[in-house]
């Protein structure tokens, strides 16, 4: 697992007082963000909690501050920002079941709660969410708001340097400076994410009525989270018009939050030109005329109702957001399946959606199509590897195969666990991926009764799921820590 020692010198140890430092400094940040939970439960008189959050906070920012002091190089390597995201990640979701223990639960679900909501997934092993306490709903609902915004951050960082193609397909510019092109970035991505939020939230309010509803579901629609108030969730709208509005922000946040300069600088060809946004709606459209043709000749549904259903369900599904309006639980095999492929290809990159993403898929079918090209022409021919307007490298499209891949192990890897239990093998095969891919969607099988160590394994495919695998993998990578001894 060490490097080749050819490759010794080039190596970059990650080094501890960096991520020292920048870990205590998103500590602080955390340690302010939760000021709003904190403040949510004094207004609802929820002082259980408010005591709980104090105790977060005092936490939060007396461990940031100890460590953010400590005198460390300003500049932060990639594996360093890796290594800061996963730590943060793994951090919160630890700290912040301290406050939803408050809410009666046990550890384990405690921390299933905090762990889907930091990584905008939506399962939940609460059976009646509509008896928990406002302020649990609430910070739920934050809280995947926050993990939303981070992963676009992370996604941005990690997109600074590499990939040529991919970063100028969700909009980024040549960069020297990580950390400093990092918080550039960081403040267009909060200025546009801020604008979605109160435009959803204020939508949603004028078609339901309900502020609090309002603003809870504006949270998990731009997160793609998919936490709802409500236990049958979008079904529990006494107003249409509102749970089209949730949907309908679900599909915008499933394109790329920079995308959305275009509409500023007013470039409207470049906006609707774009790859993901043309793979999404096509997508969205297939799928949903595809899962509307079953409703009606498989579960007999009306036409009103499965054009009302089926597009709702393959938004849902597509952007990774996990609202529903009706139970899955009646769904056919070929419903389930079709369900699968549409979580496991998610929405696009640089989004808060989860998924492979729609860019590396378009990117395994340039590779095919290139591949049948080059059987079927002269050997010596040269074919320009092109996607879209950019050009495609091998590292962009060896990146797209390794992320896929290792999708694809970890999903094999944990629904043989979930059929070792004995669960079905379709409803097993269904919730893992709507766990590793951040969607939320359920198949019955995440409920309180649920093993708690199939639980932890539904954790830690929420986790890789959120950070891509590879951030984890360079957490738990020897040579990060470790010099290559020359040989």
């Amino acid at each position: 697992m060490f490097l080749n020692h050819k490759l010794a010198p080039l190596q970059k140890v990650a080094r501890i007082d960096v991520i020292a430092k920048y870990s205590g400094q998103l500590l602080v940040v955390l340690g302010c963000l939760t000021l709003v939970p904190c403040l949510v439960s004094l207004y609802f008189s929820d002082f259980d909690s408010t005591l709980r959050y104090l105790l977060i906070e005092l936490m939060l920012f007396l461990g940031g501050a100890l460590l953010s002091r400590l005198d460390a190089p300003a500049d932060i390597q990639a594996n360093e920002g890796l290594v800061v995201t996963s730590l943060i990640f793994i951090a919160a979701p630890l700290i912040m079941t301290i406050a939803f223990s408050g809410a009666g639960l046990t550890f384990i679900d405690a921390l299933f709660e905090t762990i889907s909501a930091v990584t905008t997934t939506g399962l939940s092993t609460i059976a009646d969410v509509e008896s928990m306490p406002p302020t649990f709903i609430f910070a739920r609902a934050y809280m995947q708001w926050i993990g939303g915004l981070g992963i676009v951050v992370l996604t941005v960082a990690l997109l600074v340097r590499p990939g040529i193609a991919a970063k100028r397909l969700i909009h980024l510019d040549e960069s020297e400076d990580l950390a400093s092109s990092t918080r550039s970035y960081a403040r267009t991505i909060l200025k546009i994410y801020l604008i979605l939020t109160a435009l959803v939230a204020v939508l949603i309010w004028a078609a339901q009525g309900d502020i609090f509803i309002a603003i809870t579901h504006a949270f998990a629609a731009v997160s793609t989270g998919g936490f709802s108030g409500y236990n049958n969730s979008l079904a529990g709208f006494e107003n249409k018009l509102a749970a089209l509005t949730v949907i309908t922000a679900c599909l915008f946040s499933a394109l790329p939050i920079l995308l959305y300069q275009r509409l500023q600088r007013r470039d409207w060809k470049a906006f609707i030109q774009d790859i993901q946004l043309r793979a999404l709606l096509i997508l969205s459209l297939i799928i949903s005329l595809v899962l509307g043709g079953m409703f009606i000749w498989q579960q007999n549904l009306p036409w009103s109702e499965a054009l009302w259903h089926a597009p709702l369900l393959a938004i849902s599904a597509q952007s990774t957001a996990g609202f529903a309006t009706l139970p899955l639980t009646g769904l056919s095999h070929d419903m389930l399946l079709i369900l699968i492929f549409t979580m496991f290809v998610g929405g696009s990159l640089g989004s808060t959606a989860g998924g492979i993403k729609l860019l590396r898929l378009v990117t395994f079918a340039h590779l095919i199509r290139l591949i049948m090209q080059r059987i079927t022409i002269a050997p010596h021919a040269v074919i320009p590897q092109n996607l879209g307007r950019e050009y495609l490298d091998h590292d962009d499209v060896n990146r797209a195969l390794a992320l896929i891949l290792l999708f694809i192990a970890v999903i094999f890897c944990s629904w043989l666990a979930f059929v070792a239990a004995g669960h079905d093998t379709l409803k097993a095969l269904f919730e893992v991926v709507s766990a590793i891919c951040t969607v939320g969607l359920s198949s019955g099988i995440t409920q309180p009764e649920l093993s708690g160590w199939l639980k932890i394994i539904l954790c830690m495919d929420m986790l890789l799921g959120r950070l891509e695998i590879i951030a984890l993998l360079i957490l738990l990578y020897p040579a990060t820590w470790i010099k290559t001894r020359k040989i």
